[in-house]
């Protein structure tokens, strides 16, 4: 995924805000490239844009056609982004799973080594429920979510 730096002033925007279709959109197809308003405003002033997900890139070099497109995209919700003066940009690679569910819970043959990963650019929005799926399993409490579909364990393989 591609983050696009820009400089505004403190206070431009006072929480994250993140486009109502995000998930449609980020993931609209893992056979194409695709974008999705979000964005988040650092304590100096410097406003990250994402997101973008392209699926099967191996290259982690910055794309100018991508960081063009994510502004563009992010200039429909907030129209003064367009002449916002760049800092920077960068590319990272997005740890997922194969089924597409983060892992979270004990780790197999394990005590005490608890995962909380595979995310997939959404543990931001998805940390409240990881926190509360890690306390009832460190807790041993029941809890109101399927932690089945999400254990590590899903992934072991058994020795023969």
């Amino acid at each position: 995924g591609h983050i696009l730096v820009v400089k505004l002033p403190h206070h431009f925007a006072r929480h994250q805000v993140v486009e109502l279709g995000y998930l449609k959109s980020a993931h609209a197809s893992e056979e194409a490239d695709s974008v999705a308003f979000n964005v988040r405003q650092r304590k100096n002033g410097e406003l990250l844009i994402g997101s973008s997900r392209q699926y099967g890139a191996g290259n982690p070099a910055v794309e100018p056609g991508m960081l063009r497109r994510m502004l563009d995209r992010a200039v429909e919700f907030m129209p003064t982004l367009a002449a916002a003066p760049q800092v920077t940009s960068w590319t990272g690679f997005r740890a997922g799973t194969p089924d597409g569910l983060p892992l979270i819970g004990l780790v197999p043959e394990s005590n005490h080594v608890y995962a909380a990963t595979g995310h997939e650019g959404l543990g931001a929005t998805t940390s409240i429920a990881t926190a509360r799926l890690l306390t009832d399993e460190i807790l041993r409490r029941p809890t109101g979510i399927a932690a089945a579909a999400f254990s590590p364990a899903r992934f072991a393989t058994k020795e023969r």
